[in-house]
């Protein structure tokens, strides 16, 4: 590229391929390995043809196999449920003025290019998503775990999502925020039945807040938990 055109960059193709200059000079010192989403983001970039792609595609497998860059998929799984993110970046795309660009979405959501890119391959590796024509689409297929998930990663993804409630308390306009709580005695042989409303509320409020333009990505988080000690009355599950 530089051949035809002098004044083609790296910088310049970071931009075309839409990789952060950073990230972008790591995989080119071999700082990062190449990886298929990074691999199809530099053809786009390069506009290569489905030869040189190929080759570029037996280049990325030999290194990974070189490099121990395959992540194991049960990792990978985990990741996707332990942070908000990725849910986050996927209904983002659900948005009527959505951008596939890095940057776009990182200025949308407060998360750094960085940040981006890595969910966006996690998502990729996973077939979650795919990119066509230059653009990121959802896969249609609905994403599911294929190992059992431990308790403690469940935990964690509950506590992303509490840390991200926390923060949005502080810094979200009541006018575009409702927190609200109760405090009920509780027949507690009524709880599995209380749940399964829960349930029923979420299905219902996802239906209704998808009708029409969709502009922003809001989250819903309902928690029914005791303030009297259960320890001793039933099993400690989680």
């Amino acid at each position: 590229m530089q051949k035809k055109n002098a004044r083609f960059s790296m910088r310049a193709l970071a931009q075309k391929a839409g990789i952060s200059p950073g990230r972008l000079n790591e995989i080119f010192h071999e700082r990062r390995p190449l990886s298929n989403h990074y691999s199809e983001k530099i053809a786009y970039g390069l506009s290569l043809s489905q030869e040189d792609q190929a080759t570029l595609a037996g280049f990325i497998s030999v290194r990974a196999k070189r490099l121990n860059f395959q992540k194991v998929l049960e990792e990978q799984e985990l990741r996707v449920i332990t942070t908000w993110e990725p849910y986050a970046i996927l209904n983002l795309m659900k948005t009527d003025d959505f951008d596939s660009s890095p940057e776009w979405i990182a200025k949308r959501l407060a998360l750094s290019v960085e940040n981006v890119e890595e969910c966006l391959e996690l998502l990729q590796s996973l077939q979650i998503i795919k990119m066509k024509n230059g653009r990121w689409q959802r896969l249609p297929q609905q994403f599911t775990t294929t190992t059992d998930i431990p308790s403690s990663a469940l935990r964690e993804g509950q506590c992303a999502v509490l840390r991200k409630a926390q923060d949005s308390l502080q810094r979200v306009p009541l006018s575009k925020r409702n927190f609200t709580t109760i405090t009920i005695p509780t027949n507690v042989e009524k709880i599995e039945e209380a749940k399964q409303l829960i349930t029923h509320f979420r299905h219902k409020i996802a239906l209704l807040l998808e009708d029409g333009p969709k502009t922003q990505v809001y989250n819903l988080s309902i928690q029914l938990y005791p303030l009297t000690d259960v320890s001793e009355n039933t099993d400690a599950q989680t």
